[in-house]
């Protein structure tokens, strides 16, 4: 039986991509070694870091004003190395509360500098994102997450501020083509739409880097650290960062971020479609707000919740139920998840409406 991996990360990888790592894993390129052997300073392992990182800039169109690191640690880590990087204890960020990532900033910025939270979608389950708030004067930065992967609202237009947005994009990172003029920092960790968990790709406007920080930050959280070495200041998360290559030349060979964004969108409007028609689920996001990654919905009838998790999972769809302290359902839908897997699961929330009745 055919497997539809709807999980929220890790997640679906294109079977190409599988199938080169795989091989890459027991013998690379006639070497007599497997891939994960060999010194993060060989000529073919930086070879495959130049590659993903060229990759990124192209697909992304970047201009020479930025860089491109790997870094490890997750986009949890760059919570607090973005602003150890770009901020004084003094000064002050901002962040709209949208949800269980924004909080985790939120948490994770006050212990490095001050944190003015300018809205909040809490009281009503983060079903939204909170617009109408008047960015401080003095705030350094503004604080996005683009994609709240838990509770399944999402940034369709960034804000348009006077400061840098610093995004932390590890669920819609490379699924659209952006207005790369709103930001100074973006993060995003593998593995939702590149990559193997293990590896961070961090995009830094150059100017940011120039930011006078007036705190000792530790070399190895040092943005500078990392783009003077290329990436190379420690031995590297070099499979994944492979992986992430093989991933990066997929998403290229598809037509790029525009063809992801046309993609993710039909598959978004499919699943979407189908909550709002049948009479069994509901959204639970308002419709402006709505993810393209992370379809969050709910049944209707709360006894049946399980009933329908066993029954999409006896018909080879796993993976959709909600984070342990949201619960519901959440179909996560990745640049590689294809439109036939999300038909599939169409398909059986009209049967098991059809069941009910």
């Amino acid at each position: 039986m055919k497997i539809h991996n709807f999980s929220p990360g890790p997640a679906v990888i294109p079977p190409s991509v599988l199938a080169e790592a795989a091989d890459s894993l027991k013998e690379y390129q006639g070497t007599g070694m497997s891939f994960a052997e060999m010194s993060h300073r060989s000529p073919k392992i930086m070879a495959v870091i130049e590659e993903a990182t060229d990759l990124v800039k192209e697909l992304l169109s970047l201009t020479p004003d930025f860089e491109v690191i790997w870094m490890t640690g997750g986009a949890s880590a760059q919570l607090a190395i973005a602003p150890m990087n770009l901020v004084n204890p003094q000064q002050a960020i901002a962040v709209v509360d949208t949800g269980y990532w924004a909080t985790k900033a939120i948490k994770a910025a006050a212990q490095i500098c001050k944190v003015h939270v300018l809205g909040s979608s809490k009281e009503t389950n983060y079903d939204r994102i909170p617009k109408n708030w008047a960015l401080p004067r003095g705030t350094q930065y503004f604080h996005v997450v683009s994609n709240e992967t838990i509770d399944g609202n999402q940034y369709h237009e960034y804000p348009s501020v006077k400061v840098p947005l610093v995004a932390d994009m590890t669920s819609d990172f490379l699924t659209k083509p952006l207005p790369l003029d709103k930001f100074g920092v973006i993060f995003a960790s593998a593995q939702k739409n590149f990559g193997l968990a293990g590896t961070t790709c961090v995009i830094v406007r150059k100017d940011m880097l120039d930011r006078k920080v007036k705190r000792t930050i530790p070399h190895i959280f040092d943005y500078k650290t990392h783009v003077s070495t290329q990436s190379l200041y420690h031995t590297a998360a070099t499979f994944p960062i492979y992986v992430s290559m093989l991933t990066l030349r997929w998403t290229k060979a598809q037509g790029g971020l525009a063809e992801m964004q046309r993609h993710n969108n039909e598959k978004a409007t499919l699943l979407y479609d189908e909550i709002d028609r049948n009479a069994l689920f509901t959204a639970s996001i308002v419709k402006e707000d709505r993810s393209t990654m992370n379809a969050c919905f709910r049944i209707n009838q709360p006894e049946l919740e399980q009933s329908f998790l066993d029954f999409a999972e006896q018909n080879g769809v796993v993976g959709i139920k909600g984070f342990p302290t949201v619960g519901d359902f959440r179909a996560s839908m990745y640049n590689a998840m294809p439109l036939e897997s999300v038909q599939i699961l169409v398909d059986l929330m009209r049967e098991f409406e059809q069941k009910i009745n």
